[in-house]
């Protein structure tokens, strides 16, 4: 089996509602979709998000794309490790276009043989319950938005929070109240606070049953310090970066749980291995996602469904999406799971690729 077309487009989908986090708002998925094509008559579909996250724009994520098509066309896209050398022989950056070919060839592989991509790579548990996200807002409206999320059948809910100790202490109690002791609550502050503010703030919020915060300081150091006095388990996100950079922050003990991004560290197949360290060091995962489609999140789901280190699954940013370019995965009262269908398992619009 050869590639015998490899194509992209950009787009742009609005979501119904922005995001507000500390670092800004988001308004939109920013979306880099690939297309393979096989002389075998198989298609594989992936999806990036290039972001400053990422330390790409659209143009770079299209401009490195068509130095990487003349580079894979032609290959086996099954044989995934050779096209991934391939691409690190051509760039150790850009991620974002790296992780949606990655994708694209996994999708491929299901399809070869019939099978979900979950159950090729290991099948641990059929379905996870994902997070929420409630955006930041004054804390009554937060409460309100943890409120209509709880209706809706979500059990788990991520607050953001800003660089305000005593605001995001507000935003916490209130939350808490409004839905109760039996809602898992998550936190993520994006790096906004200072140490000695995050401090204050986990003392006061060891109050409220809070399952973990994730990325509450900015620089490694910061992480470390506070990792290490936490009452707390400290998640870290924005710290991670790619596959190489890893095993050193293992070292550190700069985090209790790992938060990865199949479009920060190139797809699924270095995700694979960044779960297997942290597996190895007695770090659990946890697989989060940027503004994106249901192509990267359904490659995301299938990686938590396949390894029993990825314990939590923070994937929902597909549900605020105005219209979906793509389907496969299904959300019930929370809780995830794929489509049971070869390869990634998801329909893409036939619109998406016309030129």
């Amino acid at each position: 089996m050869k590639i015998d077309t490899i194509d992209a487009t950009f787009k742009k989908i609005p979501l119904m509602t922005a995001f507000t986090t500390a670092t800004g708002g988001v308004s939109n998925a920013s979306c880099f979709f690939v297309r393979i094509q096989t002389d075998a008559g198989l298609t594989g579909y992936g999806c990036g998000y290039p972001t400053s996250m990422t330390d790409e724009s659209a143009r770079i994520a299209q401009f490195f794309f068509s130095q990487a098509e003349r580079i894979v066309k032609g290959l086996n896209p099954t044989r995934i490790e050779d096209v991934e050398g391939k691409l690190e022989s051509l760039s150790y950056a850009n991620p974002s276009v790296k992780s949606a070919i990655n994708m694209a060839c996994w999708d491929i592989l299901g399809k070869k043989y019939d099978a979900p991509l979950y159950e090729l790579l290991g099948y641990d548990k059929p379905k996870l319950p994902t997070s929420v996200t409630v955006s930041i807002d004054s804390p009554e409206s937060m409460a309100r938005q943890a409120e209509f999320w709880v209706k809706k059948g979500f059990s788990i809910l991520k607050l953001k929070l800003g660089s305000d100790a005593d605001a995001n202490i507000a935003s916490v109690r209130d939350v808490r109240k409004a839905v109760g002791e039996t809602v898992t609550l998550r936190v993520d502050a994006n790096g906004a606070m200072s140490l000695a503010d995050a401090r204050r703030f986990l003392d006061a919020a060891s109050a409220f049953d809070i399952e973990f915060v994730e990325q509450p300081v900015s620089t490694l150091d910061e992480m470390c310090a506070l990792t290490s006095t936490s009452p707390i388990r400290i998640a870290a996100d924005e710290t991670i970066g790619g596959l190489h950079d890893f095993p050193g922050l293992l070292s550190r003990q700069a985090f209790h749980v790992a938060t990865l991004k199949l479009n920060k560290l190139g797809g699924i197949s270095p995700a694979l291995k960044v779960v297997g360290m942290a597996e190895a060091a007695t770090v659990p995962c946890m697989m989060g996602c940027m503004a994106e489609t249901a192509i990267s999140i359904a490659a995301s789901l299938h990686v938590a469904l396949a390894r029993r280190n990825v314990k939590y699954i923070d994937l929902d940013t597909f549900m605020f999406l105005k219209h979906q370019p793509a389907e496969g995965v299904k959300v019930k009262k929370g809780m995830m799971q794929p489509r049971h269908a070869p390869g990634l398992g998801v329909d893409v619009d036939k619109k998406l690729f016309k030129k």
